[in-house]
């Protein structure tokens, strides 16, 4: 099929407290749910002429042929997901949407474009879809006249911040939060991708890949195999714009900063800022080729 340049709006959509749900109604009933909602986000794309492109865990990646589309496919999600149950369970989302060049290539699209709109997708509250200033700007006036301006960021080469807006798709004007122009919204900077590497094992943390689990189990992401190490042993991932390191072991975690500064984690959680080297076991070993190094990859950010 090749690899082509082209100009859409790409909308993410995710699920909000899916872990919780998984852990209420087991894994059989959770996956139920999440299979009906993506089932539903793919009718209501093609609806309005977009395509599902797949599904990342629990949230699904269409694309649409222009803004107005995107933004009606959105607000129709939504919509429907307010007043429908999916397996028998309530379903809120959160989405982001943006427009602009993408690459696609294989039935799949890279690029900015897509990392914006994950971006989006992760500041989005519940039941909320947010959407950047470039795609307000190519919107049709009635289109306009539903979004407004709540926050601002710093996006890749613009020379100034940037307005974030809200599609405001429930016509129930007394669920919107009024907004004090007084305050400071500046959202906070985009992480780009946490990079694992242990033995010839990479994993990359990102918001298309947001949670990764070391351990010494084969079904780990991170498979470490040392008796010292539990099966399970921790669980790296990204929650919003923070990566964080959460210890499940027997031993516990040795943290190591390359700043030098180190943490001994036994079932607590953490935040993993700049890069540094990670021990499961409880103990720092005596080569740093034992250890789980992390690193921040800040070449896909799309913000300064």
């Amino acid at each position: 099929m090749g690899r082509h340049l082209a100009r859409c709006a790409v909308m993410f959509a995710d699920m909000v407290g899916s872990t919780q749900m998984y852990s209420v109604l087991g894994n059989l009933a959770g996956r139920a749910v999440v299979e009906a909602y993506l089932h539903r986000s793919a009718i209501v794309a093609a609806e309005h002429s977009g395509r599902l492109i797949k599904a990342v865990g629990d949230a699904c990646l269409c694309t649409f042929p222009s803004a107005d589309e995107a933004v009606h496919g959105a607000s129709a999600l939504q919509q429907y997901t307010a007043a429908h149950r999916f397996a028998g369970e309530r379903v809120r989302l959160h989405i982001g949407l943006h427009y602009g060049e993408v690459m696609e290539e294989g039935g799949d699209v890279f690029g900015d474009t897509v990392n914006l709109a994950a971006y989006l997708t992760d500041m989005a509250s519940p039941e909320q879809i947010l959407t950047s200033e470039a795609t307000f700007q190519v919107l049709s006036d009635p289109l306009k006249a539903v979004c407004r301006p709540i926050f601002r960021a710093r996006v890749k080469d613009a020379a100034r911040e940037t307005v974030i807006y809200q599609v405001l798709w429930d016509r129930d004007s007394t669920s919107v939060t009024d907004i004090n122009f007084d305050g400071q919204r500046l959202l906070p900077v985009d992480p780009g991708a946490l990079v694992l590497t242990y033995r010839g094992q990479r994993v990359t943390v990102d918001h298309f890949r947001y949670r990764v689990l070391i351990g010494r189990a084969p079904h780990c992401d991170v498979v470490v195999s040392d008796r010292f190490v539990s099966r399970e042993h921790a669980v790296v991932r990204l929650e919003g714009t923070q990566f964080y390191l959460m210890d499940r072991s027997v031993n516990g975690t040795v943290l190591e900063f390359e700043d030098g500064g180190t943490v001994h984690l036994l079932r607590r959680e953490i935040p993993l800022e700049a890069s540094g080297w990670i021990w499961p076991g409880g103990k720092r070993g005596t080569s740093l080729e034992e250890a789980v190094r992390f690193d921040r990859d800040r070449r896909s950010l799309y913000r300064l």
